[in-house]
């Protein structure tokens, strides 16, 4: 049953600040409808921050695009459109990016569900894990695939958008967050069952949680290396901006490969750029500088990464794109999985840093 438009406002505003403390998104990179009539949706606007985010931003867009207000609707409009079209059951959809759907999308198969699954979680799920082609975010052919793959999977209340993230279908705003809770989970175990070469990793963490609680003056796996001193001249390029040292377990992880990292998710290629270098570990401050040119982070050989930002809410944010993405990038060099190819790396990149930041 649609709901109504006021109601729908409110929702989506919960669903907003429910996908950031469920970790279902980071900072922004994810979009929530709501069905409004059976042919008009309200959905979340483009390029605004969900910490300055109204009822009234939320725009009202009917099924064939065209939305009402000065407002533009997310860039992700067709995904949610194709979603509504495909089902017409489908009250409420969430598109996020969570991290190990995000993960399991770099496989860009679907991945049917074994008899250990649970029958709760096939009726939530549907009998498989469903991936749609690639296409470039906020792209016509995006919406397409989500179409075909939903259309091809009837049963299905979910698909993952292959290097990006995926989006759920729900009855109403409960179920939506059911789907994509459960989706994670799984999506968890099936990524720990895929790296069959990462036990020693799983190990690692768990001997890392247990040292933790035995001595809890262990070394932050996000910490500051520099920050901004009020007195400092901001010109000073790389010495005017916050720097982080970050060892997050798969950041470090993939640090000990002693190599660059490619994008194998959208929202690396946007943040970091189309890959990050690796620097040895006795490099100084300066030679660091040189090989980090115009990005925004470097790993060092065997002791993580830095991320660098004007503020240190953007160098955080970087912080945890980079785990993100190394998170894909080391299945995918278990499964020998090729990244995005450079050209949409670029592309991503430069929307972002062209378009999508200028609007917010």
């Amino acid at each position: 049953m649609a709901y109504e438009e006021n109601e729908a406002r409110k929702l989506i505003l919960k669903a907003c600040n429910e996908l950031v403390s469920k970790q279902l998104i980071v900072r922004t990179w994810g979009n929530v409808s709501a069905r409004v009539t059976e042919d008009r949706i309200a959905i979340t606007p483009s390029g605004k921050g969900y910490d300055t985010l109204t009822e009234d931003d939320i725009v009202i867009v009917d099924l064939k695009g065209k939305y009402e207000g000065d407002l533009k609707p997310s860039s992700e409009l067709g995904v949610h459109l194709a979603g509504y079209q495909s089902r017409p059951e489908a009250n409420f959809i969430i598109h996020t990016h969570q991290t190990y759907a995000s993960a399991l999308s770099i496989l860009g198969m679907d991945i049917r569900l074994g008899p250990r699954v649970s029958e709760r979680t096939r009726q939530l799920v549907g009998p498989s894990i469903v991936c749609a082609e690639y296409g470039l975010n906020g792209s016509k052919k995006i919406a397409q695939a989500v179409s075909y793959a939903l259309d091809s999977n009837p049963k299905t209340n979910h698909v993952l958008l292959k290097n990006h993230g995926a989006v759920c279908l729900g009855t109403d705003y409960d179920n939506a967050f059911h789907i994509a809770l459960t989706l994670e989970k799984l999506s968890q175990k099936i990524y720990d069952y895929y790296c069959t070469d990462g036990a020693p990793l799983v190990e690692q963490l768990a001997q890392r949680k247990a040292y933790k609680e035995e001595k809890p003056t262990v070394v932050e796996e996000i910490s500051v290396v520099q920050a901004i001193p009020e007195t400092i001249d901001s010109s000073f390029e790389r010495y005017g901006m916050w720097i982080l040292h970050v060892r997050t377990p798969y950041v470090l992880k993939m640090s000990e490969y002693d190599t660059t990292v490619k994008a194998y998710l959208d929202d690396f290629a946007q943040i970091t750029g189309p890959s990050v270098k690796c620097v040895s570990a006795d490099a100084d401050r300066p030679a660091l500088f040189k090989i980090l040119g115009k990005g925004n982070a470097v790993f060092v050989e065997g002791q993580g990464a830095y991320t660098f930002g004007p503020t240190y809410d953007e160098a955080l944010c970087v912080a945890e794109i980079l785990e993100k993405g190394c998170t894909a990038a080391y299945l995918a060099r278990i499964r020998d999985i090729e990244p995005l190819k450079a050209y949409d790396a670029f592309i991503d990149r430069y929307k972002y840093v062209h378009k999508y930041s200028k609007l917010k």
